[in-house]
């Protein structure tokens, strides 16, 4: 058997003629949905990089007060979970 790509051109033969049109949009919608999605990913990581290392200076009140947020979201979702 082909690779994925020709066996693609094999199904695609097989569609009616005036269906071609329907097809050609949802692959085109597909296309760009992963181009679209793969954007927003850079995006958020761009975004994500800015804040890398604000945690270095951190005073120990502002520490302890983000530890008591983990351990409730953490206790939160293993409750939800169970």
């Amino acid at each position: 058997m082909g690779s994925i790509k020709e066996k693609i051109k094999i199904e695609v033969e097989k569609i009616p003629e005036d269906k071609i049109a329907e097809l050609y949009n949802i692959i085109h919608s597909f296309r760009i949905n992963i181009a679209s999605k793969r954007g927003e990913a850079k995006g958020n990581r761009d975004t994500a990089l800015k804040f890398f290392g604000i945690w270095k200076d951190m005073s120990p009140e502002e520490a302890g007060a983000l530890e008591e947020i983990q351990l409730r979201r953490k206790r939160t979702f293993r409750e939800r979970i169970l």
